[in-house]
């Protein structure tokens, strides 16, 4: 697999290589958060714990907040690109993946039950929205504004020959 496919935010990909994808990726980042503190906390068994806590918390976050960045990278380069397939700009992004949060900090704030209720099932509508656009609808058939259909049948073959030559 391409490095494109993780990082790039250009072009599209379809459902079957974005779930493949972001499974790829999660089960990765899950490992690595399970791996990182059990060596550590293992490594700091017997050590002083008054200078011990501090430098496993300074190691969490230096190797945890890194590879929590770059998988958060990854998501959206894939999302982007999936909004590609529907033939949507990557801004839709914004809408999906920042205004839920926003509208759950308003649900905070507000005293108003049936107000916070109101924004709590907006909230609620866009997340749910936002995970069938991207990985449930298909995307445009033939060509759009972001390149060829990843299922049109040229692409399968010119995809398998690079692959067969590889």
């Amino acid at each position: 697999m391409e490095w494109n496919v993780f990082f790039g935010f250009e072009g599209r990909i379809n459902r079957a290589k974005c779930w493949r994808v972001m499974l790829l990726s999660s089960f990765c980042l899950v490992m690595f958060i399970l791996l990182v503190p059990l060596n550590l906390g293992d490594s700091f068994r017997y050590a002083d714990t008054k200078w011990a806590t501090a430098l496993v918390t300074a190691l969490l976050l230096g190797t945890l907040g890194p590879a929590i960045i770059i998988s958060m990278w990854c998501f959206t380069a894939i999302a982007i690109k999936r909004l590609h397939d529907r033939d949507k700009s990557g801004w839709w992004m914004v809408l999906f993946f920042t205004i839920p949060p926003l509208l759950a900090k308003l649900w905070d704030w507000l005293d108003n039950p049936t107000a916070a209720f109101l924004v709590s099932l907006l909230s609620f509508g866009l997340s749910v929205w936002s995970f069938v656009e991207i990985y449930c609808l298909r995307g445009t058939r033939g060509p759009n504004r972001f390149g060829s259909d990843p299922l049109a049948r040229g692409n399968m073959r010119v995809h398998a020959a690079s692959q067969a030559r590889a």
